[in-house]
């Protein structure tokens, strides 16, 4: 059964005379939800616990202690969305001028009060408060269109610098790896041509480093140029997200096992079905698993969940641990390069960037946050349904 009294819009009075507080309910309780306090602190107390309900703040100017202004003025600072109106038998100057210059009054009403004219300010008031309400509803999903909008035209500058850049590493690689191959076959040979045998050893060792530092940087780049690789539309199917994950999960299981991470996974009561490229999705798990990995401390646990989101055609992976997280990096700048929580500049922190170029790919959408007690939250949403064939390209790809 639909709750009607919770739809209509609340107003809160505050008076200390006991009778002008009984009028106002009968008056106005078939209309508003009515709310009554006798003082500017139990008002501000009512507000508090019924600040999602509460449109309208009704105030009398004469009470004890503290004034109608001094109340309503409290409003404004705590909630200046409130539409807030002054009640006064008095009209000196002065106390309307302090209700002006505060900024603390839509309206002033006189007493006595015509209650007619009083539901007509309050109707006024209210829809006010909607108009706000709407507006700001407006402008704050223009604020995040315009977030994301930025946050990805970072992530494709990054994305072209990286891309453009691998070909010329990996142009000046080439050489390098023969050069370091045969030092290593001299010296594995104990030629006397390079080096006094009793310093080989060392030197062997430096330069296996070497190859393997050049490798990993080199196999970084190469993932951010395949995660950004475009999509084919007929590599399209209908793609079980469970069934993906427990792949990745085999076979990241080494990996996880080297540092001793545990990785629960929990699975919604529907179906994680979605239209994607396969080969990709299976490359977003591995991503997140990895980003895991290198980012958590030995014998750390974190979690994957699944599930369908209420009333929505769109599946939700939700990535938590309990990791360190820098003070100075906020969660939406681990998409940064160089920003990882391992403290290790080596890692470059491109394995989130990878799977965040996924699930855009696929039209998708990702959040991070923070995570009460310590640690992170990555929350990633994907449509369900098959997307159109010129949307996959249109979105495939940051630089061709």
């Amino acid at each position: 059964m639909v709750d009607v009294i919770n739809k209509r819009p609340g107003v809160l009075f505050v008076d200390d005379e006991a009778n002008a507080l009984k009028v106002f309910r009968r008056a106005f309780e078939r209309d508003f939800q009515v709310f009554t306090a006798s003082s500017v602190d139990a008002g501000l107390k009512v507000l508090e616990s019924e600040a999602q309900t509460i449109s309208v703040v009704i105030s009398d100017q004469r009470m004890p202690q503290r004034s109608g202004i001094a109340m309503l003025s409290e409003v404004r600072r705590l909630y200046p969305e409130k539409i807030r109106l002054l009640t006064t038998a008095y009209t000196q100057v002065d106390t309307l001028v302090d209700a002006i210059n505060e900024g603390a009054v839509y309206s002033f009403i006189s007493k006595p009060w015509d209650l007619n004219n009083l539901r007509k300010e309050i109707l006024s008031a209210i829809e006010s408060y909607s108009t706000a309400c709407e507006q700001q509803s407006l402008l704050t999903g223009r604020i995040e269109e315009l977030k994301q909008a930025v946050l990805d035209e970072k992530i494709m500058e990054i994305g072209n610098v990286a891309v453009n850049l691998s070909h010329y590493v990996d142009n000046a690689l080439c050489p390098i790896e023969l050069l370091i191959s045969k030092i290593e076959d001299d010296l594995v040979q104990d030629s006397k041509t390079l080096t006094k045998s009793e310093d080989r050893a060392t030197y062997l060792d430096f330069l296996k480093r070497i190859r393997v530092h050049i490798h990993s940087t080199s196999t970084q780049i190469a993932r951010l140029h395949q995660a950004n690789s475009p999509l084919v539309p007929d590599s399209f199917s209908r793609i079980d997200l469970v069934e993906v994950l427990q792949q990745a999960m085999t076979a990241n299981q080494v990996l996880m096992n080297g540092k001793n991470i545990r990785i629960e996974h929990q699975i919604g009561p529907e179906t994680c079905h979605i239209w994607g490229d396969r080969e990709r999705l299976v490359d977003l798990f591995n991503f997140l698993l990895a980003e895991e990995v290198v980012s958590l401390p030995e014998s750390s646990s974190a979690s994957i969940d699944i599930s369908q989101l209420p009333g929505q055609d769109a599946i939700s992976i939700t990535l938590e641990d309990r990791g360190p997280v820098p003070n100075q990096v906020a969660p939406s700048h681990l998409l940064y390069p160089f920003n990882v929580r391992s403290g290790d500049p080596r890692q470059m922190g491109v394995f989130l960037i990878c799977a965040y170029l996924i699930v855009r790919s696929h039209g998708g959408s990702m959040h991070s946050s923070l995570r009460e007690g310590g640690g992170v939250r990555f929350t990633f949403e994907l449509p369900i349904n098959q997307p159109d064939r010129s949307d996959i390209k249109l979105r495939s790809g940051i630089a061709n």
